[in-house]
């Protein structure tokens, strides 16, 4: 290339990613422009300099004069539009020459003339082309239209003028459908195109579709590359292209009069560049006609450079090359030289569309969570999605062209059907299956392709239409995530028993992925036939309007609906299995489970929606034919009151009092209306407490320094308790002081609101008994599947519990301390977690230190204790590890006199150094994205409140400092992460130097949206939050995230979506806004680099740190007592005015029970864990339609509507459970309706 040195790409997608190749090739450096919807995508990332748009996601690729103004500044040679947007706007090409920059495309004039379809007709005709019959100019009215299709004979079809891509057309097959039409496609040529001429051309209904690729030189000498035929075609848009035509192939002569006419018609205006003559070929006589010319490269542009081993992309760069020389274009010569004479091979393309074929194939936007290509040497994918790519609304949803090329049709068939049926998107739903099954047509093996195709096709995808999602429904599967960590919960399903049971008696494996459904379940229509069953909760199931049972094998056939209704008696949840479970879910660290707060796994990481396709197995076993039942003896009990077996711990002894406890046993508490997944919230008396503050782990004696939570322990958040279930975080700074068995994990699953509970402490020995006759009854019926009878099961009977008059001690055993090892606990969590402590809750880097080097010892240990042998997880917080081990498999007594002997290997770290990275880390004080979290908090969640309106501020007064001496602290601290984990491998950092160690009490009640980035300060650590969440420590400031959910961006991977770990260190420099906003685009479309360097952490230097900084650190120490006091006594006196405030109208909870047992009740379900931010409906409105929206909710910074629902209809509201500003729960009740 002599001249065009920068091209400009203004275009997106596959497209754009197909140009920057050959450009990279030719060594021509490329400039890609992108809207903030495609600040991600292949094109951005691929670019020697992307630039973001000024226009909005669906404008900024039409603004020709932005994009021009973005080439003039980075010194652009030439503008090449690809196709669609701008690729055939003539006047957008006059205006790039204007500018003094090469069109790379046809001229302007070509444009226009082609640009009419009237008007090429006209052309062609000239140049001697067959053209369709049809009118002469355009069609002035209706009654010229009716007279027009009398005279060309029916069936015709009008067509738009100005239209293309399929739009604006209309076949007719007698009078009465072209007065109906001619109307349509009037208003789309106005709507579409700013033009509302149109004309009419008979149709022929057995004919193909075959277009003649060409290249112009613009000085009068054209060639071809042959033909490709289009014929398979959706609403005129095609969907799978040949090159060459089978049709053409088998009668030869027919290519050459083809070519030779498309070759004339592009020479007879002086055709410069890529462009195609598209024909309709009669099926029958073989005569062709002309239809349009596309003056722009075709999407289907590649079988044709597979067949004849050419780059048109590279061809028309050489040709604006050559004009850039003043040349005109290529010389007739060089082109001549190289007209093909005949194709090598076959080739085939298929379009892959984010589409759902269930609804029509309407666009399916969404996250592509697996994206896995069966490629060969003889496939080319042209792509640019891959796994984490976010498919936008906004855009056309072709997420790839699959081509395949062999030397022959067979083989090329062949190799399509491989490549479509093994390659593998995850997500949104796509057209893979639909497109494999168009290769395994017959009429399509043998090549008789016409326009009518897919008229004839008949395609049913075995797949669920989810036409209504019910108040919850998500994909779980068992046991999920139990040895993730980091933040990710370990999911799964609520109620593991009822889930198991459910695939067992569909004939599969007990874990396999299935639906989890909460108090009202969806509405589903099965495209293909399926083995279900439906365990847990009793609900109202009916297939096709005919009542079902539940705990049973059934079978359903394509076509039909199952509506699963809400729970009618005790229990919230049941679980859908299905044969094979739900092969097209992605699986995320080896499990299809749903975190939906987090974002992962599951269906696109959220609950189901209306309008989601579940793609279910083909394949049904004939063994599945026979009835299997389980019988009515041996199906659980839901009751409303439940008493759950716990063991005491992992913190009792000296955080609560001795009649604290005996109330936390002895109290009847009731279940709240916020009882989800991440935490069951109880109603019940508060606890005196033991302690008058926590210490450094913070101003209220629940709160102590960060560690492990176990699964389904009594978590104190200040004086309210919450259990925490399967999503709960996986540290905290609460107390908490007593935890479930794992034995009960199921009927903790199935507690709803208004339900009461009670616990009753158990012995170690006790709890694995219950274990182990839970796993012995699920293997029991597993049998029983095989053939096996009932008699021997025996059914589980809680009837009577087994019960310790002894509550027993949270610490199992205790070492003082001695030379270089420091006191150690041993405390219990349940009967499969073990949480190891050092020091006596302070903030001690030599104790994070030893937690590393415990945790590294198991990971590397081998024997009994071992993560080959039970254990499952750590978790490593400041002072503590928690461990999580199968107590089935490795005995408690086992675990820790392994632990103790550890302790002694480990011996004095006191001099050790620790490998550690160094981050240099942007920060952006005051940002406007922290100060509309805030502001919007103040707005819907708590209107005043010591910390508000100013969080930067707040902390430096707790700290008796001023706004500046906080930002020089951020600025000059190396904060070191002490953990990572909570939510979204959030990484929680201590200042090295304890002078620098603020401290600060956390937002209360926590937000419901934090910003992803955000740096706050919480207790004595700070967070940084990787991803949009909620949150409670104080916002002081935005850096770039450390996590990729999906691993797509560089420095991530699918095993490992975080950036930070242990020991890390990380500091921060000062960004004004404009540099911040850089970085971060960088960071979204995956070219930014983080800085940093590998050192040692030298605990021997930060020891005598800590020495020689004592009287100092105790002057700090004593500053921050007397301020903290100070804003301790206003938090108070705010608190207690915003508590009587929001008492006020507050319903009894008893009442709100009586209600939910009167049938003519029903209750309107928040869909999301969410802030109620607008209620749309007050107590005696009737509820009008099913869409009418009662409420809006406020989460991640969405708005989200919560529509009434068909059973509410009609009724009237007699209690509005929930007020603006509370926050709710997935499934929580908002609003009670009474029905006449």
């Amino acid at each position: 290339m002599e001249q065009l040195k920068t091209l400009l790409v203004a275009n997106r997608g596959e497209i754009a990613t197909r140009i920057l190749k050959t450009a990279r090739k030719l060594g021509v450096h490329t400039i890609t422009v992108y809207t903030e919807a495609d600040a991600a995508s292949s094109h951005v990332i691929e670019a020697d300099l992307p630039v973001l748009l000024s226009g909005s996601n669906s404008k900024g690729y039409l603004d020709g004069d932005d994009i021009i103004k973005i080439a003039k500044e980075n010194h652009a040679d030439a503008i090449i539009p690809g196709y669609g947007f701008l690729s055939e706007n003539a006047d957008f090409a006059r205006a790039v020459a204007a500018a003094g920059l090469a069109w790379v495309g046809p001229s302007p004039e070509s444009i226009e003339s082609f640009g009419l379809k009237h008007t090429a007709r006209d052309l062609a005709i000239k140049a001697g082309v067959p053209i369709v019959p049809g009118t002469e100019g355009l069609i002035d009215s209706e009654e010229d239209a009716m007279g027009q299709s009398e005279r060309l004979g029916f069936p015709v079809m009008l067509k738009a003028t100005a239209g293309g891509g399929g739009m604006g057309l209309a076949t007719c097959n007698n009078i009465e459908e072209v007065k109906t039409s001619f109307a349509t496609v009037k208003s789309r040529g106005e709507t579409l195109f700013n033009n509302a001429g149109m004309f009419m051309e008979r149709f022929y209904p057995d004919s193909h579709h075959v277009e003649v690729q060409i290249f112009g030189n613009g000085l009068g000498s054209a060639i071809h590359f042959g033909e490709r035929e289009c014929s398979i075609q959706r609403r005129h848009q095609k969907v799978v292209e040949e090159c060459p035509s089978p049709f053409v192939t088998k009668n030869p002569d027919l290519r050459e009069k083809l070519c030779t006419a498309a070759v004339r018609l592009a020479e007879s205006i002086k055709y410069g560049s890529a462009g195609t003559i598209e024909y309709l070929v009669d099926n029958e006589t073989g005569d062709f006609f002309f239809l349009e010319m596309n003056t722009r490269l075709q999407v289907e542009h590649g079988i044709t450079e597979l067949c004849y081993n050419v780059d048109l992309v590279e061809l028309m760069l050489r040709q604006s090359d050559a004009q850039l020389r003043g040349e005109g274009g290529l010389s007739a010569l060089a082109l001549q030289s190289m007209q093909p004479s005949e194709p090598t091979g076959f080739a085939i393309e298929a379009r892959v569309y984010a589409e759902n074929p269930a609804r029509d194939y309407a666009p399916s936007p969404g996250t592509l969570q697996i994206v896995e290509w069966q490629e060969s040497a003889y496939t080319r994918i042209d792509t640019w999605v891959r796994t984490g790519t976010v498919v936008s609304s906004n855009y056309d949803p072709l997420l790839a062209k699959v081509m395949c090329h062999n030397q022959s049709r067979y083989g090329a068939i062949k190799t399509m059907h491989e490549t479509l049926s093994q390659s593998r998107i995850c997500g949104p739903p796509t057209n893979l299956d639909f497109l494999a099954a168009i290769l395994e047509d017959k009429e399509f093996e043998t090549g008789k392709t016409m326009t009518k195709f897919l008229t004839d096709f008949t395609y049913a995808p075995s797949a669920i239409d989810v036409l209504s999602a019910g108040a919850y429904t998500t994909v779980q599967d068992y046991p999920g995530r139990p040895s993730m960590g980091r933040g990710f919960p370990h999911a799964g399903p609520m109620d593991p028993l009822a889930f198991q049971i459910a695939n067992i008696l569909v004939g599969n494996h007990p874990g396999v992925e299935g639906l989890e459904i909460t108090l009202d379940g969806p509405e589903l229509l099965f495209l293909g036939p399926a083995v279900i069953a439906i365990c847990g909760a009793p609900m109202k199931i009916t297939i096709n309007g005919s009542p079902v049972s539940m705990w049973t094998r059934l079978h359903v056939q394509a076509g039909k609906k199952l509506k699963i209704g809400k729970t009618t008696a005790g229990g919230c949840r049941s679980y859908l299995a299905l044969h094979g479970g739900l092969p097209s879910v992605a699986e995320w660290f080896g499990s299809k489970a749903t975190s939906p707060g987090v974002g992962v796994g599951g269906y696109q990481g959220r609950a189901l929606t209306s309008g989601d396709l579940l793609a279910t197995t083909k394949c049904i076993p004939n063994h599945l034919s026979s009835p299997f039942s389980i019988p009515e003896r041996l199906i659980p009990k839901y009751p409303y009151h439940w008493e759950l077996m716990t063991m005491v711990g992992p913190y009792v002894e000296g955080f609560l009092l001795e009649e604290d406890v005996k109330m936390m046993y002895e109290t009847k508490w009731q279940i709240s209306h916020n009882a989800a997944r991440g935490g069951i919230r109880l109603i019940g008396p508060k606890p005196k407490w033991a302690r008058a503050d926590g210490s450094e782990g913070g101003s209220h004696p629940s709160n102590v320094p960060e560690y492990g939570y176990p699964v389904g322990t009594l978590n104190w958040t200040g004086d309210d308790p919450c259990i925490f279930p399967v999503d709960c975080p996986d540290f905290g700074g609460f107390v908490s002081s007593t935890t479930i068995i794992k034995a009960d994990y199921w009927r903790l699953g199935q507690m709803k609101a208004g339900d009461t509970m009670q616990y009753r402490p158990v012995s170690l020995e006790h709890a694995l008994q219950m274990r182990t006759r839970l796993n012995d009854f699920i293997e029991g019926i597993q049998r029983c599947s095989n053939g096996s009878g009932f008699d021997q099961i025996q059914a589980l009977d809680y009837s009577t519990l087994p019960a310790s008059k002894d509550i027993g001690e949270a610490v199992i055993r205790l070492i003082e301390a001695n030379e270089g090892q420091p006191k150690t606990s041993y405390r219990q969590g349940g009967d499969d977690y073990l949480l190891v402590e050092y020091g006596e809750g302070n903030f001690d880097l030599n104790h994070r230190c030893r937690v590393t080097a415990l945790h590294k010892a198991l990971r590397q240990a081998s024997g009994e204790v071992s993560f080959s042998s039970g254990l499952i997880n750590t978790v490593g917080c400041c002072n503590t590890l928690l461990i999580y081990y199968d107590g089935l498999r490795i005995a408690q007594a086992t675990l820790l006199t392994h632990l103790i002997r550890l302790e002694s290997e480990i011996g004095d770290l006191s001099r050790a150094k620790v490998p550690s990275r160094l981050f240099k880390l942007p920060i952006l004080f005051g940002s406007p994205r922290e100060t509309a979290a805030i502001n919007r908090y103040m707005e819907t969640q708590r209107p005043y409140a010591s910390y508000l309106p100013d969080n930067m501020d707040f902390v430096a007064k707790n700290n008796g400092l001023e706004k500046q001496d906080l930002k020089e602290i951020l600025l000059t601290a190396r904060l070191i992460a002490v953990s990572v984990g909570f939510f979204a491998a959030l990484p929680l950092c201590l200042p090295v130097d304890p002078r620098q160690r603020i401290c600060c009490p956390k937002m209360n009640p926590s937000r419901v949206f934090t910003p992803a980035g955000q740096v706050s300060w919480g207790g004595s650590c700070m967070a940084l939050y990787n991803v949009e969440s909620p949150g409670g420590y104080q916002l002081t400031g935005l850096t770039i995230p450390g996590v990729d959910i999906l691993g797509s961006k560089p420095g991530y991977s699918l095993d490992r979506p975080w950036l930070f770990e242990d020991f890390d260190q990380l500091t921060f420099h000062e960004v004004e806004e404009a540099d911040y906003e850089k970085q971060l685009a960088l960071f979204k479309s995956g070219r930014y680099e983080y800085v940093w360097e590998q050192v040692d952490f030298d605990m021997g230097e930060h020891n005598k740190l800590l020495e020689s900084t004592k009287e100092e650190v105790k002057t700090v120490k004593e500053r921050q007592a007397e301020a903290q006091k100070e804003m301790l006594e206003r938090e108070e006196e705010l608190m207690n005015k915003w508590t009587k405030e929001k008492a006020e109208g507050k319903i009894p909870v008893d009442q709100v029970k009586e209600l939910l047992d009167d049938p003519k009740i029903c209750s309107i379900i928040s869909p999301h864990n969410a802030n109620l931010w607008k209620l749309l409906i007050y107590q005696g409105d009737r509820i009008t339609s099913v869409d009418q929206n009662i409420a809006i909710l406020e989460a991640m910074k969405l708005e989200i509507n919560v529509p009434a629902g068909e059973e509410a209809v009609g009724g009237v509201v007699e209690k509005v459970l929930a007020r603006e500003g509370e926050v709710v729960d997935a499934g929580g009740k908002l609003v009670l309706v009474r029905k006449d």
